[in-house]
């Protein structure tokens, strides 16, 4: 990597923060784990269709992991690209709407579906760029105080947009309010497109690869090979036997949100309760974990496994109890479970970013998320497949018995204390 001068890395963070908290807004308003699965609740598609875009989302994004990691660590500049995959995931809400004017059922479950294996697919190239970009260009501590402003900033600002839509169209039929809310995110998506042209990125040296070396990234069994070589190493071997168990974890988000969607997705109040839940969820992340995440990633992991299972098992209490039918009950559940999930995903990335060689950085990113999404997709299928032929509480029941696994895990495997890791330079 050419190095930056001071003066370049001193304005790339400003800037760089303002575009995630200006995309974190979009991500809130237009959630895939959130809002998305609500509507498809509220346009009648079956549970089962419901539950299984999770794991549409998430083939998608292992499709991108396993084919396009090592292109994407030869990108010597990638902001244009990211700028792009933005307006991309923009495009996929407005259509994603555009089938649900229809009415017709059958074409919303084919555009859904088709939404978010594009959205996975987009977010997961973006993410990885993302990871390369800023190991590149900030610094390890700057890295965690802008990734919390950026869920502090988006959470306030998204907790705000919603409420004033709500206010302006809450005489509107259901569809106009959830038309009105997606035409907001698309707009952030695409100033958040923007602002990321804004930085200033280095250009990587790298040597050009030879026909016959392009031809073997791109070959099916090179990347086999890539990602199982992975496993020769102790600090990634070591990282995935703590990543495996917080898959059902990172569950958590939609398979609430489908449980209150189930209750109250004909509510004037139920989508805008569920993303300010959402919303404050980011706002309280930011300054709750930043400070335990500056002294011990692991605790960060503990606490926060321990406050999905605590949670999970209130909710199913009142559920079999018959007095879960106020909204504000799930809107404080998901609000709670996304505190707990938002820390334990930045805590993991980051500690990610600490423990990964530089030269190993992407590949090993790609390799554990290949592994751990086909966990996922079939954990959710059949998760999904569960709340479909039963109902979504037995499926939040296992999630919370996989939170306190995750819990014990994470507690044997991670160091208790952060090692602070340099910005990575060649």
């Amino acid at each position: 990597m050419t190095s930056e001068t001071p003066d370049t890395a001193k304005r790339n963070v400003p800037v760089l923060t303002g575009q995630s908290i200006v995309s974190q807004v979009a991500w809130t308003l237009g959630s895939p784990s959130v809002v998305l699965p609500f509507l498809a609740v509220s346009f009648e598609l079956p549970m089962f269709v419901a539950g299984a875009l999770v794991s549409v989302r998430m083939v998608g994004s292992m499709i991108s992991d396993f084919f396009l990691a090592q292109s994407i660590a030869a990108k010597p500049q990638k902001k244009r690209a990211i700028a792009i995959t933005e307006a991309v995931i923009g495009a996929c809400l407005v259509l994603a709407m555009a089938a649900a004017a229809t009415g017709v059922v059958p074409l919303i479950a084919v555009v859904f579906v088709s939404v978010f294996f594009v959205i996975g697919l987009v977010d997961e190239v973006q993410n990885l760029m993302f990871t390369d970009l800023l190991g590149d260009h900030v610094h390890s501590r700057s890295r965690m105080v802008m990734h919390y402003l950026q869920l502090g900033g988006g959470g306030l600002c998204a907790i705000g947009l919603a409420l004033l839509v709500h206010q302006i169209t809450k005489e509107n039929p259901p569809f106009s309010r959830h038309s009105t809310m997606i035409g907001v995110s698309v707009a952030f998506f695409l100033l958040s497109g923007l602002l990321m042209l804004a930085m200033t990125e280095n250009a990587r040296s790298a040597a050009p690869a030879k026909p016959t070396e392009t031809k073997t990234r791109l070959s099916l069994r090179s990347n086999v090979q890539g990602i199982l070589g992975m496993f020769e190493q102790a600090w990634f071997r070591r990282y995935m036997a703590m990543r495996i168990p917080l898959v059902a974890v990172s569950l958590s988000v939609p398979f609430f949100a489908l449980i209150a969607a189930e209750a109250h997705h004909s509510s004037a109040k139920g989508l805008t309760a569920m993303i300010v839940s959402s919303a404050s969820g980011y706002l309280v992340s930011g300054p709750l974990w930043q400070i335990v995440n500056m002294k011990s990633h692991r605790a960060v992991m503990v606490v926060g496994t321990l406050m999905v299972a605590a949670t999970g098992a209130v909710l199913l209490a009142f559920h079999y109890l018959g007095i879960d039918h106020e909204v504000h009950l799930h809107a404080v559940a998901l609000f709670v479970v996304t505190v707990a999930v938002t820390g334990i995903s930045s805590a993991r990335k980051l500690y990610f970013l600490d423990v990964a060689p530089k030269e190993q950085r992407v590949q090993g990113s790609a390799a554990i998320k290949s592994f751990t999404r086909l966990f996922a997709v079939l954990l959710s299928a059949a998760l999904a497949a569960v709340a479909h032929m039963h109902e979504v509480a037995l499926a939040v029941g296992f999630i919370v018995a996989a939170s306190l696994v995750a819990c014990a895990t994470c507690y044997r495997m991670m160091s208790p204390v952060q090692k602070d890791a340099p910005l990575s330079q060649e």
